[in-house]
Parts: structure tokens; sequence; C-alpha cells
């Protein structure tokens, strides 16, 4: 197996949260942060050297234990190797407990999508996996597997309480042999044999496999793509006893890790604490007023609502929160913006997909008029910003912006907002694109909607309100690419170096340590990310160019994680095409 992270450097363009573990070649970073699909990623060094193994939970909702196995796990002490966890892969289909929400993310790795925020998240999972040298997805299946058929929940369909691979042996990875040594040890402890784990091995290269579908799943990727064991740990969701479960997952994953070089001790905790953690200690506050199990909260139509955390939970659980009016089920206000410019009848407060609190709304006064004139004014969120476009205006944006259609202001009527080329919702495509956090992206509309603009490389795209009975308006978006310019680097030193950004070019350095400051592009900083090779960087943080390791500097979209461009720094004598070194 090959080994990664010779040296641990991050520096994002974004002002994330940085917090260390124990060891100090360990992180935590936040891809996506302040979207509806945040993506947290734990990496644990270990205290001597070994392989890097990827753990994952959540890419599914409503599979429970394997996020909070994940979770758990990344608190855990690593002695020898690293481990990258990725305790939650599916926010947004955990905060409504459903195994998907546009399309099932664990069937979207045969091939490079660009649809849904799905895509997107795997566009970041593919990323981490090429720097491991080993995979394990949790998972929680219905029934338990059985290679015969038993009844209706033993039997081959059914995928709790197993560890499955794709085939028993890829190349010279022997899976079955790793598996079988796990289970002998795994099923000593669990006394029923109905509750005791199986191999369960997919044939997923076979021609006649029974599951196909696995030719689009993650462990497939990992075995094919990189050839790496890859494995998944399934518990049952018939076994109700959540606390028993995670154990056991855990153990199994403790297990595995040991055998593929890397060894961990997980951290301590209870069984009430798995079985109580998500309703503990989560306060939230709304406008000033606490949210309460059956509260009531006085609104003003056209208020915009402030949404304020107190508390998020147990530490060691780090729930997800989701805030949800009764109205847009599924879009995030603890994320999301919203001025309520029609009325709802609740807010609904979840910890991991469980309700924590509800609060009845009670609306008070009337509408602000409209502006007087005869022209619709659109209202939208920009970035968070909010922006009140006319019938017939352009508004001009840049690929990777994130756009919420508000509604019509000083309006009465329920109304039908539709970004044409943009599909909110795939199963019922009602032509409301209202309260969805929509990222700019051409790539991801249809087509045929795109128009020319007047700005050169622009797409542009028509609003419409459809509303019934409502006079027809519109208005534009431009779509330009983002560009990057510049670059601010920084020595040890404290003096700043501003480098012109070309993308496929080298540029050489004085050799030493650099912090990157700032970057400048046609569109706002926080929605520019950095890695260097196959790690993000965190803004403030050093990176060092040397005689014998070129640094590579890949500047993505932090909303797309697509790809803007990458400078390769090398070490050499002055700066070449820098301006002078500045205090």
């Amino acid at each position: 197996m090959r080994y990664v992270f010779s040296q641990i450097v991050m520096i994002c363009l974004l002002v994330l949260a940085l917090s260390f573990h124990a060891h100090a070649g360990s992180w935590e970073h936040s891809f996506f942060s302040g979207t509806q699909y945040p993506l947290k990623v734990v990496f644990l060094q270990g205290e001597l050297p070994g392989p890097t193994v990827m753990v994952q939970g959540g890419i599914q909702g409503d599979e429970t234990a394997g996020f909070v196995t994940a979770q758990l796990l990344s608190q855990a002490t690593v002695t020898r190797g690293n481990i990258i966890v990725l305790p939650r892969a599916n926010v947004p289909s955990i905060n409504l407990h459903k195994r998907q929400i546009n399309v099932d993310m664990n069937r979207r790795f045969d091939q490079d999508y660009n649809r849904f925020y799905e895509d997107r998240v795997a566009r970041v999972i593919r990323f981490l996996l090429a720097q491991s040298d080993a995979f394990i997805h949790l998972h929680e299946g219905s029934g338990f597997y059985n290679p015969t058929y038993i009844d209706n929940l033993r039997n081959p369909k059914r995928y709790g309480q197993s560890i499955i691979v794709d085939t028993l042996v890829y190349d010279k990875i022997d899976l079955a042999q790793t598996v079988n040594s796990v289970l002998d040890e795994l099923n000593e402890s669990i006394r029923s044999s109905d509750y005791q784990f199986q191999l369960f091995n997919t044939k997923t290269f076979d021609k006649g496999t029974d599951y196909p579908e696995m030719r689009k799943s993650l462990t497939c990727y990992a075995l094919a793509e990189h050839g790496i064991p890859a494995m998944a740990v399934e518990v049952s969701k018939s076994i109700r006893q959540i606390d028993w479960k995670v154990r056991q997952q855990l153990s199994a994953t403790v297990m595995l890790l040991n055998r593929l070089g890397v060894y961990v001790t997980p951290p301590d905790f209870t069984d009430a604490d798995v079985k109580a953690y998500a309703r503990t200690g989560v306060k939230v506050r709304v406008n000033g007023r606490l949210m309460k199990k059956d509260g009531v909260l006085n609104l003003a139509p056209g208020t915009t609502l402030a949404v304020e955390t107190l508390a998020s939970g147990p530490s060691e659980f780090e729930p997800e929160l989701a805030l949800f009016a009764s109205d847009r089920p599924g879009v995030n206000l603890m994320e999301a913006r919203r001025m309520a410019l029609e009325p709802f009848a609740e807010l609904e407060l979840r910890s991991d997909g469980k309700r924590v609190a509800r609060t009845r709304v009670k609306w008070t006064g009337k509408m602000p008029n409209s502006t007087g004139d005869d022209k619709p004014v659109f209202v939208c969120w920009l970035n968070g910003n909010p922006i009140f476009v006319r019938d017939g205006d352009v508004l001009r944006t840049v690929l990777g912006d994130q756009l919420i259609l508000e509604g019509m202001w000083g309006s009465d009527r329920q109304e039908i907002v539709n970004l044409k080329g943009f599909v909110a919702i795939p199963w019922a495509n009602n032509g409301q694109d209202m309260g969805w956090e929509i990222i700019l992206d051409p790539g991801n509309f249809m087509s045929k909607y795109g128009r020319k603009s007047d700005i050169p490389d622009a797409v542009r795209y028509r609003v419409v309100r459809e509303t019934p009975g409502a006079p027809r308006a519109s208005f534009s978006i431009d779509i330009q690419p983002r560009t990057v310019h510049a670059l601010r680097l920084a020595n040890t030193q404290g003096q700043s170096l501003l480098i012109p950004w070309m993308s496929g070019s080298s540029y050489r350095l004085p050799e030493g340590d650099y912090i990157l400051e700032a970057a400048w592009s046609n569109g706002p900083a926080n929605k520019l990310l950095a890695t260097t090779g196959t790690l993000p960087l965190e803004l403030g943080t050093a990176f060092t160019v040397d005689y014998a390791k070129p640094v590579e500097l890949t500047v993505r979209h932090a909303t797309t994680f697509g790809n803007l461009g990458t400078m390769t720094f090398t070490a050499g004598g002055l700066a070449e095409r820098a301006s002078p070194l500045i205090n």
C-alpha cells in the first residue's frame, strides 16, 4: 500500500474554523461551509507513520448508526498510521432522515456527474480517496443478509449485519482473508447467531451479478480506480438498539483498521450517550426567542429571520442542526437566509434528523407596500446579501455564487418564481424555485435555456414570475466564469509578495515557508478554496517550498469544488515575475 501525507499543511481562502486534535499533524476542515451541504472532514495523524485509511458514514441520511459511528471514530486516538473520517457525507438527507434527496449519492461514482449537490460532494470524496490506502464505508441496511433465502428478513437481498466486498480477491488484494479474520473475532462476542455478521460478496465485476447497481458505488470506485482495499460495514435497521449497533460497527471498523495497518483507540462513551445525544443540549434562538418544544413565535410579514445557535449538543457527537419552515421543508434556515414575504404555519428544529422543538408562528400586521411604480420587484439573496431586482433588469453574478429566490415584494399572493433551466425538485418539477439554495453553474442547468449575454463568456438565464392571475414579470441573470487574478503570499519575516495568477505555469520562489494571505478574483473571495496536491489549505497556515519537492497550488470553487487552475511553485533564487516584497 502506498503511504501519503509526508507533510501536512492546510491553507484555505475561506475564513473557516480550524481545530487541532492531540497530534500536531491532525486537522479538521469543512468543505462547502455556508451552504446547505457542509462536509466536515477530520484527519487524524498517528504517533507512528503508517498507511492512511478513509472511513465514511452518512452517505444515506436514514442510516443513523453509520454517521454516529464515524463521528465517534473522529474522536479516536491514533497510534500508528492515519485516518481520514467523513462522519456525515450527506447532510441534507440526514436533516430529513431520508435515504436521498435528489439522487442516491452512493450511485454517483461511475462517472463525474454535475447535476446536484450530491455530485459536488462526490468530487470532494474522490479528492480525499486519492490520498488513501484503503477505504471503509459505514452503512445501516435493512434486515439480515444471508446467502440463501430463509424468510423476508433473512435473504440475499438484505444487507444488514454484513461486511460487504465487491469481490473476494482483486489483483493482489485479498479482501476475503481480511474480512473473514475480522468476522471470526467480531462474532465471538455476539451471542445471538441471528445478529452475527456475515461476509457479503456482491460479485460486482461478474457479468451475471445480482447487484449491478454496485458498479456505481463508492467501494467499487475505490477498488477499481485506485486499487485499494474497500469494504462496507452494514448493521441492521431491524435491530432497534442504536447503542448496540454503534458499538458493533465501531468494533468492526477498529478491527479492519488494525488489519490494514492503522492502530486506533476509540473514545469512551456510554449507551445512554448514544441514545440521547441528538436531543441533548440543543438551544436555538429565532428573532430573539428560544425555540421550545411547543412554543409560539410572533412575526410580522416581511421580517427577516435571525437564527442564532446557543448550544449545538454534545461536542463528541456534533449533531447537525436544521431549522425548517413548514412551507419549505428541506431548506435549512440555519444556513440559508429568509425574508418572510409569505406566511407559514410553523418552524421545526431538528438535530441529526430528530425533532427537538416545534414553534407555531403567529402573524401580526401587514406586508409592506409595493414600491409604488408599475414594475414588479423580485426579492433575492445573493451570497447572503439581499437583492431587489426590478422587472426587466439584469443581475450580474459569477459562477459558484449562491442565489435564493425569495419572492415578490409587496405581494399578497402565493407566488411561483421559476429560474428557467434549473429544477429545484427533480421528481416534482412544478416550476417553483422559490426558497431553494441555487448554486449558479451553467454546467448543471439545462443548456437549452441559456442565452447570450452582453458580457463576454457569460451565459444568461431568465427568472420568470409564473403566479396564476398575476402580471407577468421577469429578470435575467448573467453568470460569468470565475477568474482568479492574483495571490498574496507572506514569507516568515512577514513580508508580502504579490503574484499574478497564471494557471498552468511554474513560478520560482526563494526556498522557505510561505503563508497564503489572500486571493483576488472577479467575485467574492470566500467563494474560493485552495489546495496543495491532495490537501485543503487553511488560511494563515504555512507551506514549504524547497528544492526537493515542488508545490502544486490549485484554486477551486468553494461551492462546487470545480477546478479553477493550478500553479506550481518551485525553489530557486529570486522570485520570478513578481512585484517587489512589500512591508
